[in-house]
This record gives structure tokens, C-alpha cells and sequence, in this order.
């Protein structure tokens, strides 16, 4: 995609707390770090029904081996819909931080769920030397991004905004505009701003 320019605004660090996956009938996977974070305990979970929230997650994990995978709408509370049908207790592999509240409402809904902080992100220093057109449009791909972006550079009111989800587009600066993407896949956020003229 040579019409693409990808700014690594997140360092991701993994974590390797011990997980008894025997405890567990499912696990959640919101992001595809977290899937790659499961790479450390092969083949200990893939036994497990797996719900993930979108579908470039639910590919990394099939591709890791996961068997029974079923898919979310792409946003944190979609999870609820899928978990609703299902007995059992389920493990959420999560970030540090998370912008969704989906998981207190599971356990008020009377779902059964622990969850285990499996990796942490930090804001990458190095964006600040990277020079950003006026007239570019930005792929905002979590709160996290957003957050660390607007730390280093501002979001101009030239620049196209697109955004990969509902919370995503939440933790965007209050009166910024922005389109959200088609589906919860980077692939369908570069689709739209190839549409509205990326630079």
C-alpha cells in the first residue's frame, strides 16, 4: 500500500501471567495483540470457544489454531450478545486499560468472567519527528491511538478522520468529525480513505 503511511503511535509489551486455561469453558480476544500475546501459551487454550470482536482478530486466531470461534459486531458491548447463549466462565486476555465497560455488564447480566491483563501499551516518543500533511487523513484504530496522537501532534480541521469503532471514535477530541469505518478491520478503514482522497 504504497499510498499508506503507517505511524507506529503504540509500542505494545506482553505479558506473561500464569493462566490456568482449565478454569475457563471460553476466552475473549478483543484485539489482535492479545491474540498474539497466546502465542506463550501454546497449545494450552485452544480446546476453548474463543469469541473475538472482529474479524482480522478471529483470523490470527484461527490461524494459531483456535477451533471453535465464533464473532462479535466489532465493538465491546456486541460481546454481550454472543456470551448471552453460553454457560460456563469465560476468561477476557485484555490490555492494561480498556475504554469499553462491556465486562461489568457481562458480570450484571450474570455471565461468569475473570479477566487477566495480558499485555500493556505506551505511547510510541517517536511520532513527534514525523511530519504529518495538512490535508492527510488520519485511521484512528483504538482509544489508545487517539490519545497518544493527541499528546504529540493535533488533528487539524484539513485532516480526514477515520475511525475503526464506536469507542474509538468516543475517545476522539470533543468537535473533531470523523467517519466510522465499514467494518472493524484496518483493510476497511484504508478503503474509505483511499475514498475520500488519502494523500
Amino acid at each position: 500500500m504504497d499510498d499508506v503511511t503507517h505511524i507506529p503511535i503504540l509500542s505494545i509489551h506482553f505479558l506473561t501471567p500464569v493462566i490456568d486455561f482449565n478454569l475457563y469453558d471460553g476466552i475473549i480476544v478483543t484485539s489482535k495483540q492479545a491474540a498474539v500475546a497466546l502465542k506463550f501459551y501454546m497449545p494450552d487454550w485452544n480446546r476453548l470457544k474463543v469469541v473475538c470482536v472482529g474479524e482480522s482478530t478471529a483470523k490470527v486466531m484461527k490461524e494459531l489454531g483456535a477451533r471453535h470461534i465464533e464473532l462479535a459486531h466489532g465493538y465491546g458491548m456486541s460481546i454481550l450478545e454472543v456470551l448471552s447463549p453460553h454457560e460456563g466462565k469465560w476468561l477476557y486476555l485484555r490490555p492494561k486499560m480498556i475504554a469499553s465497560s462491556w465486562p461489568v455488564h457481562a458480570r450484571e447480566s450474570g455471565i461468569e468472567l475473570d479477566e487477566v491483563i495480558i499485555y500493556e501499551t505506551a505511547c510510541n516518543d517517536d511520532i513527534k519527528e514525523i511530519q504529518i500533511a495538512q490535508n492527510s487523513v488520519l485511521i484512528f484504530t483504538s482509544p489508545s491511538s487517539v490519545e497518544c496522537f493527541s499528546k504529540q501532534a493535533d488533528i487539524l480541521p484539513t485532516h480526514g478522520v477515520i475511525v475503526i469503532g464506536k469507542t474509538t471514535q468516543n475517545a476522539l477530541p470533543k468537535g473533531v468529525k470523523s467517519l466510522l469505518s465499514a467494518q472493524t478491520s484496518i483493510i476497511s478503514c484504508v478503503e474509505m480513505a483511499r475514498k475520500i482522497g488519502i494523500s
